[in-house]
């Protein structure tokens, strides 16, 4: 009967270039493996073939004795099989294979069965192995596993993944549900008829920049249409040139920029013999396929490109005159020049980074995914692509690929995957009305049952995320479907709208045991925010109160600087009180934008990381907004610790914050920094003599340093007010000692400015602090504000 209805379907696949899914149900090992060879013997006999893969989790006694005892029943198949481990899926992303048959009774990793959805071609088969539902609730898989936290027990997991997971299967075309216990097909694929794929040849232009060696790699006429964009960047531009590519997962965009970026590269070396070509992604592995067909476009035009790796990624490619580098994008902005640069993944990088790259320099490539595993969002059109259109001095070209390389469109397999994880969940359309309600501050606070319980509401929540400025894997759905310590709260309007999302996380409330394992040095999984309480603060008292941690908030992106994040964290805020919370936090990594808005909504930065994240290239900081005076006399000492420690360590391993980052992670709340910082009489004399005479500053920085910090140690009552400037040059050349070029720049001043204004900055430091122990010109006095 299965091999039958196996037959039959994979016939109709073939003929439209689909995939199919089959979903064999049930708790006999060896019957789930021999239905799972049946299967694929249909597959044969519908006229496929060739090699694919069998995924289980070998440290399970079971999943070892399905895979013998499929190995046993495929024994003597023309197929070949690929037996792995799900820890090799990072490593078959991006490999094409006729079939995989994906053992999920132990594990439903939502990554993996993203990653793996896009690996088999048009034609062929997916094949998982599940319990009954109601079996597969009774345990915790190895995923689940890894949600639990000290506070919670496996009792309190939840299992809505394995519920959504099997309601998209039974509501999707295309799978096929068969109970192997009872031999017993449970849903039809739901497609009878199907229209027949055609083939469609690749046609490069009629009159082509790039050599047409490089066109005839295009797998795909919206590659094609992409290589064409690149010959906008061969003529020098008198304008910034900007290309923006985006796609759906699974459609070429990666192989089209490496054959573009090797087909440019070869044009300009002609006309300028070297040729400079940087590419960046905040991931390595997501300029993996970039690199790989950059690589084979240069073979195909005759070149012996050398590679350089590191750690086993490519970190260079060398060719006769072309060179192509890979950096992170922070490194990127250090850089000083580029013939070419290209960002992948591009909407996964913060924006403030993009603005940056595309200050500096004239020739970009902009690409990212839009839906798919790697997906990152619409955001990245919405926002970014509306900087670049508005940027008077660029030209935009903007294309969007369709197609799918492996397999035809509408492909049901893709529809279902998408749908299951959320990967195509986009944001409610904005209309004029919503806007009203917007600016009347009409809003309704959805708690977690509100959010989960009505499907569109949920997507329309997920798909802010999808199109925010966060990396969206499947793993984050499955972490808040089913983490005991996770919960959901949204802003909706009174349509149903939602406008803002967030994601929280349960922290604190630890017991003794759970205390002192961290003050030894033991990792508290989940409890970010007292992790960082007891081992660098040592306040083992902080860890037993309650708290929130903001894990992700997002605002729709038609509706943001409206006021609306400020709002939800009000309405958190009222809600976490009720509750008998005691703090909320968060965390994320540093840049000026974001860190004012957290500031300016009182939250209270207790930690930054003394290393860049080697991934995001930023500091990661952590602030708490205290609920009540408990929790206040924490957060205190904890903040007046950690700008003792900044302060102090702005010339080593902060030194590369930027002033403005810098000035907000010192604010004042009223709390002064304990520590005498009075000058002896020679600190005195030589920056009086700095401050009003010849004495150059190079000869008064440590006296000049003590003023800066007893500047920022004092609470704002105690301060001279100086103007923002002036700030900045404190930070940038006083505290982390820059060059005076390098000081200059960062301050957002001229260099000769800097010089004049930073002696002025220390005669009204000298005025206020020590005014009574010596002469001062009388028209100091009248630069002074603050002073008692």
């Amino acid at each position: 009967m299965l091999f039958d209805i196996a037959k039959a379907e994979v016939e109709k696949a073939r003929a439209a270039r689909h995939r199919r899914l089959f979903v064999l149900v049930g708790t006999d090992d060896k019957k789930l493996a021999e239905a799972a060879a049946e299967v694929l013997r249909g597959f044969e006999a519908a006229g496929g073939g060739g090699s694919g893969l069998y995924m289980f989790q070998p440290e399970f006694a079971d999943a070892n004795k399905r895979m013998n005892y499929f190995r046993d029943a495929v024994a003597g198949s023309s197929l070949e099989v690929d037996f792995r481990p799900y820890k090799d899926t990072p490593k078959i992303l991006g490999t094409t294979q006729d079939f995989a048959v994906l053992d999920l009774v132990n594990d439903l990793k939502p990554n993996d069965v993203g990653r793996l959805g896009g690996v088999v071609r048009g034609g062929g088969v997916y094949i998982f192995l599940v319990p009954p539902l109601d079996v597969w609730k009774r345990y915790i898989t190895k995923f689940q596993s890894t949600l639990l936290v000290p506070q919670f027990t496996p009792n309190d997991i939840r299992h809505r993944l394995k519920e959504r997971f099997w309601r998209s299967l039974y509501s999707h075309s295309g799978v096929v549900i068969f109970d192997v216990d009872r031999g017993i097909l449970l849903k039809s694929s739901g497609i009878e008829t199907v229209e027949t794929y055609e083939l469609k040849k690749p046609e490069p232009p009629e009159k082509a920049v790039l050599p047409l060696k490089i066109y005839r790699l295009a797998a795909t006429q919206d590659q094609v249409e992409v290589l064409k964009l690149f010959e906008t960047l061969y003529q020098k531009p008198k304008r910034k040139q900007a290309l923006v590519i985006i796609a759906d997962r699974g459609r070429g965009k990666s192989a089209a920029l490496g054959l573009g970026l090797a087909g440019i590269g070869h044009k300009l070396r002609k006309a300028k013999s070297r040729v400079q070509i940087v590419v960046s992604a905040m991931e390595y592995t997501n300029l993996e396929t970039l690199l790989e067909f950059a690589i084979k476009g240069l073979e195909a035009l005759g070149y012996k490109p050398g590679v350089e790796r590191e750690g086993g990624e490519i970190r260079a490619i060398k060719a006769k005159g072309i060179f192509i580098d890979v950096v992170t994008p922070y490194m990127l902005l250090k850089r000083e020049n580029a013939d070419i640069v290209a960002v992948d993944e591009a909407a996964a990088v913060p924006l403030p980074v993009l603005y940056a790259v595309h200050k500096k320099f004239d020739r970009l490539v902009f690409a990212t995914t839009i839906h798919g595993y790697e997906g990152a969002g619409r955001g990245f059109s919405i926002r970014f692509l509306k900087y670049l259109k508005e940027s008077k001095d660029t030209d935009v070209y903007l294309y969007e690929m369709e197609e799918p390389i492996r397999y035809g469109r509408g492909d049901p397999v893709e529809q279902w995957l998408f749908d299951a994880f959320l990967l195509n969940a986009e944001p409610a359309k904005v209309e004029p009305q919503d806007l009203d309600y917007v600016r009347r501050r009409e809003v309704v606070y959805l708690r977690e049952e509100d959010v989960m319980k009505d499907e569109e509401v949920f997507r329309q929540f997920f798909g802010i995320y999808v199109q925010a400025h966060y990396r969206n894997e499947p793993d984050d759905l499955g972490m808040l479907l089913d983490a005991p310590h996770h919960t959901a709260r949204a802003l909706a309007l009174p349509n149903a709208k939602v406008v803002v999302s967030v994601e929280l996380a349960f922290e604190g409330a630890l017991d003794d045991l759970s205390i002192d394992q961290a003050l030894r040095g033991l990792k508290l999984p989940g409890n970010i925010i007292p992790d960082r309480f007891l081992k660098y603060w040592r306040l083992p008292e902080f860890a037993k109160l309650k708290g929130w941690r903001i894990v992700r908030i997002a605002t729709h992106p038609e509706l943001q600087d409206m006021g609306l994040g400020t709002l939800m964290l009000q309405k958190l805020e009222e809600e976490a009180r009720q509750l008998g919370m005691d703090w909320i936090g968060v965390g994320f990594g540093v840049y000026d934008k974001l860190l004012k808005f957290w500031v300016r909504n009182g939250y209270v930065p207790i930690h930054l990381s003394p290393e860049r994240n080697p991934s995001s290239g930023e500091y990661s900081v952590l602030l708490v907004k205290p609920l009540n005076e408990k929790a206040e006399a924490y957060v205190k000492y904890a903040n007046v610790e950690f700008r003792r420690r900044l302060i102090h360590s702005l010339m080593g391993p902060y030194g590369d914050l930027l002033p403005t980052e810098v000035l907000l992670l010192l604010e004042d709340w009223g709390w002064e920094i304990d520590g005498a910082f009075a000058l002896s009489k020679n600190q005195l004399d030589r920056a009086i003599a700095y401050a009003y005479g010849p004495m150059t500053y190079e000869n008064v920085t440590d006296a000049v340093y003590m003023l800066a910090t007893q500047y920022f140690y004092s609470p704002k009552a105690r301060r001279p007010t100086l103007p923002e400037p002036a700030l900045k040059i404190l930070v940038s050349k006083v505290l982390q000692a820059k060059p005076w070029k390098e000081a200059a720049e960062v301050a957002g001043v001229r260099r000769g400015d800097l010089m004049l204004i930073l002696r002025e900055v220390v005669k009204i430091l000298l005025f206020y602090y020590y005014g009574g122990e010596f002469e001062v010109p009388l028209f100091v006095v009248g630069t002074v504000r603050g002073k008692d």
